[in-house]
């Protein structure tokens, strides 16, 4: 039985036991943290009023808080990509920029794919294998151009 496998029926069979715990994944590990304990009857927590918990209130009842951390990862993404938008687009376009960086025999392959800029973007050495392109060298090259090319000048 594979592990995926497994892993949904336990999911599957324990979902009404875990629905309070939180799921964190990294990498190939799923951690389960659970819920924390209810607050003791002897320790009472007394929350601050808005005002001086540094949120800022707005008329209607709304309030104003700052992005979670969740999606600056996001946000560093989006920027990048941002970037190797605009450099591709002062190169003249995907086909110029690999012709221009000696990527010609990577011309066909994209061609054929009708990659767009996005698609250029998330590529991956293992799209590249299934695409047709074995040789690991110009793989590794283009990989670190597109990530050379998304960086902050």
């Amino acid at each position: 039985m594979s592990l995926s496998r497994v892993n949904s029926q336990f999911s599957d069979e324990h979902e009404h036991e875990h629905k309070s715990w939180v799921v964190v994944k990294r990498q190939k590990i799923n951690i389960l943290i659970p819920p924390s304990s209810p607050p003791d009857s002897t320790q009472l927590t007394v929350l601050k009023p808005l005002k001086n918990r540094n949120i800022q209130t707005r008329k209607g009842n709304v309030v104003k808080r700052s992005l979670p951390v969740v999606n600056f990862q996001f946000s560093i993404t989006r920027i990048r990509f941002l970037n190797f938008e605009q450099r591709i687009k002062e190169h003249g376009g995907i086909r110029k920029w690999l012709i221009s960086n000696g990527f010609q025999r990577f011309l066909p392959v994209f061609e054929r794919e009708k990659f767009s800029v996005h698609q250029l973007f998330v590529i991956s050495m293992e799209n590249l294998k299934t695409m047709g392109v074995t040789p690991v060298g110009p793989r590794r090259k283009l990989i670190y151009a597109i990530e050379k090319l998304s960086q902050p000048l």
